[in-house]
């Protein structure tokens, strides 16, 4: 990826290198679109608030991981 450009001397990502990860997330969503197009909007309502609980405990467990030491 840094022959390519998209990371820098630094680590972190360069201009080239968040426009492309903002092209593959917009592409992303793309494809998974019709999945979310296909549910009713109470399917869907269901369906985030049964991932709720989930990507609470993802956060809780990721900042756990990242506190200062």
């Amino acid at each position: 990826m840094r022959d390519r450009g998209l990371i820098g001397a630094d680590g972190w990502l360069t201009a080239d290198g968040r426009a492309t990860k903002a092209r593959i997330e917009a592409l992303t969503d793309d494809l998974a679109a019709p999945a979310y197009d296909a549910l009713q909007p109470s399917e869907l309502a269901q369906l985030i608030a049964d991932l709720e609980p989930i990507a609470a405990a993802l956060n809780a467990a990721y900042d756990a991981e990242n506190q200062p030491k």
